[in-house]
């Protein structure tokens, strides 16, 4: 009783925590459930800040931070994504910074890469700090290159050449947007395609190279017809973006007509002006700018007025700063001065505002042509800015090529590290082969000494053979020498005395007087005398009889036995009474005798049989033997033949024989040959 309650509790305790292990998975696949849910839901474009950071705060709250797995690091890079695009400074850094912790812990090169590529993505959209952007999206270059993520790597030498752009290192833009082009032009074409593209564009135009930079921007154009990238979608009409690019460069080229053609190309569809209403800005100007130089004011002021009011609903000051400086060229050029300089003066107050020295520079140029009195004003601020501006992007850009330096340092320590345990993977390598190479020759040798015996031993064996077939005959010949005595013995010897007796009885015949009865008793005896010698006869001619069987039969159920007293397997000898052995040429009879002997050999090595059965019968002119064993069997599609199989072959060649062998995985095999004779 006390025995069968043990094992009770022992049951209840394994069924306890059966279930509370099955409880616990189903809550990890419930939370997992929600954080991907939130997760989403805080992702979602369409919804307001405060709300996608309630989701994302939410999910990060589900997070088991007390692990540290791929799920986990997988969930806080996401939610620290998030943060950054609400612009949730303090809940990026925190979660960003556990983020990189836990991918440092686990030593995660992957997540490393994507907390570098990421943190290089926030001082990109938030800060501007393009000296910071590029030094992580270095760093992370450094891990992608220890992964496989070829897409991740792509988009970090895209945004790495946005960075040296927007710095104006053209040189280096091109070369990193160019390592991301080689990358995706082998993988199918999508929005991230059209970046890049348009990206080499740019670069292209900036650096005077016009007519590249328009390829750059057909083929993107053209990618957008393909792919559909509607301003509904992505909140930028890439197609529009696309023409202007295009009409901008013929602009630059001074084609003036051929970019107003691609610019109200691009204005032509007022589908969506709603969705990229910037687009629409940037190209009022440019058109507006276009017919200025071509002296065709119908539509002006009105295109620069339309762009501005678009710019300042944006509170985008450094290209609403350009916009007035066009039109304060407008009314210079229509003799309204004062107007000119106004427009001027407001052009170089709101580029002061923007913080854009680019844009600062060409208003200071611009107010300095229209207004005289203050020329020299501002020809002398125009210089000092001008060689600022200078100095702080040789500043900026030696910052680039000190970081690019330290990085390229770490990777040539890499490399040097790398090819090192390369030379030291080759040698082991090689030292492994030459031991491989060692063994093999001397494997083979020991193989061909192996084979050098077997063909030694059924050298021997055939000699034997040869030998005990010489034997053979010569008993053989003994017995046919004591044939012809026992013959002779019969003939001169019993025949004549059957012969004399005979004759002596048959005067019973004629008389039966007590004399001649007397006299016949004596040829009774000689009777029995001759009994006696036909017995002695008979016994020797019966252990004639005995040894006259045939001499290669004896010799096979000789070899059959011998084999059972030695081995497990049971060997059954099946011989044709009718086959006369005596009109069977020796040489058939030695390579029948070596073919059995092989067959049973092979058997004992491979077959693993518990019974063999050897079975020799006549069909009219033909010897047949079957050879069958219940063994293990093999696959006659697959299995190399050995040396065994091939002696067979040769002798059944050499016999002009036929042989077939019949074999499955466990179910035995069956050796079928025939021999004419």
């Amino acid at each position: 009783m006390i025995k069968t309650s043990k094992y009770f509790f022992l049951i209840l305790t394994l069924m306890f925590f059966s279930c509370n292990k099955k409880a616990n998975s189903n809550l990890d696949e419930a939370n997992n459930d929600s954080i991907a849910k939130y997760l989403k839901l805080a992702g979602n474009d369409s919804l307001a800040f405060p709300l996608r950071d309630k989701y994302n705060q939410k999910a990060f709250s589900l997070i088991d931070l007390g692990r540290n797995d791929t799920v986990v690091r997988w969930y806080l890079c996401q939610a620290a994504i998030n943060f950054s695009i609400t612009k949730n400074k303090s809940q990026y850094y925190k979660i960003s910074k556990l983020h990189f912790n836990k991918s440092k812990e686990a030593k995660d090169t992957l997540n490393l890469a994507r907390y570098y590529r990421y943190r290089g993505g926030y001082f990109k959209n938030n800060t501007k700090q393009f000296d910071s952007m590029f030094y992580y999206y270095t760093k992370a270059e450094k891990f992608y290159k220890r992964t496989v993520d070829y897409e991740g790597l792509s988009r970090v030498y895209l945004f790495k050449g946005h960075a040296q752009f927007n710095i104006d290192d053209y040189l280096g833009a091109e070369l990193s947007t160019n390592q991301a082009f080689n990358i995706i032009k082998k993988r199918k074409e999508d929005r991230f395609t059209y970046s890049v593209l348009n990206q080499l564009g740019n670069i292209a135009h900036n650096l005077r190279h016009y007519n590249h930079a328009i390829k750059f921007h057909e083929e993107s154009l053209k990618l957008a017809k393909r792919l559909n990238l509607s301003a509904r979608l992505y909140n930028m009409d890439f197609i529009k973006t696309s023409l202007n690019n295009i009409g901008n460069s013929y602009k630059e080229q001074k084609k003036y007509r051929k970019a107003i053609y691609y610019f109200e190309k691009a204005l032509s569809d007022k589908k969506e002006i709603n969705e990229d209403i910037l687009t629409y800005a940037y190209l009022f100007t440019n058109i507006g700018y276009s017919k200025m130089q071509l002296k065709e004011y119908s539509q002006l002021p009105n295109l620069f007025e339309k762009a501005i009011k678009i710019y300042d609903s944006l509170d985008i000051k450094n290209e609403c700063s350009l916009s007035y400086v066009y039109l304060s060229d407008y009314y210079f050029r229509i003799k309204d001065t004062s107007k000119a300089i106004s427009y001027s003066e407001k052009a170089l107050q709101i580029a002061k505002e923007s913080k854009a020295p680019y844009y600062y520079l060409i208003a200071l140029s611009h107010a300095g042509f229209v207004n005289k009195s203050k020329a020299s004003k501002y020809i002398k601020e125009y210089h000092e800015k001008n060689d600022s501006i200078q100095f702080e992007q040789r500043k900026v850009r030696n910052q680039f090529y000190k970081i690019q330096l330290e990085t390229d340092e770490i990777t040539q320590e890499k490399e040097a590290a790398i090819k090192q345990k390369w030379v030291l993977s080759s040698t082991i390598a090689g030292i492994l082969l030459i031991v491989i190479l060692l063994f093999i020759i001397h494997r083979q040798r020991a193989k061909q000494k192996e084979l050098q015996l077997l063909q030694l031993q059924q050298k021997g064996n055939e000699e034997i053979y040869h030998l005990m077939l010489n034997q053979q005959a010569k008993v053989e010949e003994a017995r046919q020498i004591e044939k012809k005595r026992i013959a002779l013995e019969l003939h001169d010897g019993i025949m004549n005395k059957l012969a004399s007796t005979r004759l002596n009885l048959f005067v019973l015949s004629k008389k039966n007087d007590p004399e001649t009865i007397n006299k016949c008793l004596t040829y009774i005896e000689d009777i029995h005398h001759i009994e006696n010698e036909i017995r002695n006869v008979s016994h020797e001619l019966n252990q004639e009889l005995f040894t006259e069987k045939d001499s290669f039969k004896t010799l096979l159920k000789q070899f059959v036995a011998e084999q059972n007293s030695h081995l497990k397997t049971n060997y059954e000898l099946q011989i044709d009474k009718n086959i006369n052995w005596e009109l069977i040429s020796s040489e058939i009879k030695m390579h029948l005798y070596r073919i059995i002997q092989e067959a049973i050999n092979n058997s004992n090595k491979h077959a693993k049989a518990t019974k063999v059965i050897i079975c020799i019968t006549m069909d009219e002119n033909q010897l047949c033997m079957s050879i069958t064993d219940n063994g293990i069997g093999f696959d006659s599609q697959k299995t190399k033949e050995g040396i065994g199989l091939l002696n067979i072959q040769q002798r059944i060649h050499s016999l002009n024989g036929t042989l077939s062998i019949e074999s499955k995985v466990k179910k035995g095999t069956v050796i079928y040959l025939k021999i004419p004779f």
